[in-house]
């Protein structure tokens, strides 16, 4: 509701976007500007427009886009799988370093290692993710030329899996290992030091349970409560993120889209964008709430209580 005012809030018309760039980007007369916003509705007042939308909107029908006249809801299933695994692909290579870094930074007895990553994480923290996203793309595509600078494969040529996996390391890559990667890592750092010195891990190695035991089950899973606890909030900035690097690297994803939309006006479209991303970021608080359940049994019991 909030989007849907700001957007007709928003400077320009969209009907006389439509028609200039039906035109070539020649302007167009007030006459055919005022048929076109009686065509597209824009006539009515917010609330009826809002309720018309919202009523098509839970029959399934997210509207039509204002600029090529296609259904919003191919736009967004042409689009969205490809976010999809750029976020999925990033949070499996974000989660598992941190999972990775924070538990040997919180295992290590070395100060000096301790310090080591903190001043990493801290660096890492102040570099902006466009920023990061630069770098890596001149490095690795321009430079060494190990992958391409942007797309999904050759221009014109067959999109195969092959094409797929070598174009989304970079991207994934950028997006994994942001500002945000170090917040991850001093999370699971803080948990491990914290529950390695717990009474039920001395207990564990007092009876000779294995290391690795001990290190897994008694340490991290315990430690990996706060960490978990972010899941959601570390989903959404995962997807957030995703946007910037979509442009930078040319992904065709949900990003672009939503940078056409917003420049053409097309705000069905970019409404079915916000809508969908809220969502998500929902969906991943969720899974974070239940990722938290399962490693913190007291948690469990809380709720049942």
């Amino acid at each position: 509701m909030f989007c849907f005012l700001l957007l007709d809030l928003a400077p320009g018309d969209p009907a006389r976007a439509v028609l200039e760039a039906r035109a070539g980007g020649r302007p167009v007369g007030t006459d055919a500007i005022a048929a076109q916003r009686e065509a597209m509705g824009l006539t009515d007042p917010l609330w009826q427009r809002y309720l018309d939308w919202l009523g098509g909107l839970l029959r399934g029908n997210l509207g039509v886009s204002y600029m090529n006249g296609r259904p919003v809801a191919d736009e967004i299933t042409d689009t969205l799988p490809w976010t999809l695994l750029l976020t999925a692909v990033a949070m499996l290579l974000s989660f598992t370093g941190a999972v990775a870094v924070g538990l040997a930074a919180g295992l290590a007895r070395s100060a000096a290692l301790r310090r080591t990553v903190d001043t990493a994480m801290f660096v890492l923290g102040g570099v902006p993710g466009f920023v990061s996203a630069l770098l890596i793309l001149f490095v690795f595509s321009v430079t060494l030329g190990w992958f391409p600078s942007g797309g999904v494969g050759r221009p014109g040529a067959e999109v195969t899996p092959a094409a797929v996996a070598s174009s989304v390391v970079l991207p994934a890559t950028a997006l994994a290992f942001g500002h945000h990667f170090g917040v991850y890592v001093r999370l699971v750092q803080t948990g491990v030091a914290r529950v390695r010195g717990a009474e039920h891990v001395t207990s564990a190695h007092a009876r000779g349970v294995g290391a690795w035991t001990v290190r897994t089950r008694h340490i991290l899973r315990p430690g990996l409560v706060p960490f978990a606890a972010r899941f959601g909030v570390g989903a959404a900035q995962l997807l957030a993120g995703a946007y910037t690097v979509e442009l930078i690297f040319a992904w065709p994803g949900m990003g672009r889209l939503a940078l056409d939309a917003a420049r053409s006006q097309d705000y069905p479209v970019l409404l079915a964008v916000v809508l969908l991303t809220g969502l998500i970021v929902i969906a991943a608080n969720l899974l974070g709430e239940i990722a938290t359940a399962r490693l913190d049994p007291r948690i469990r019991l809380v709720s049942q209580s």
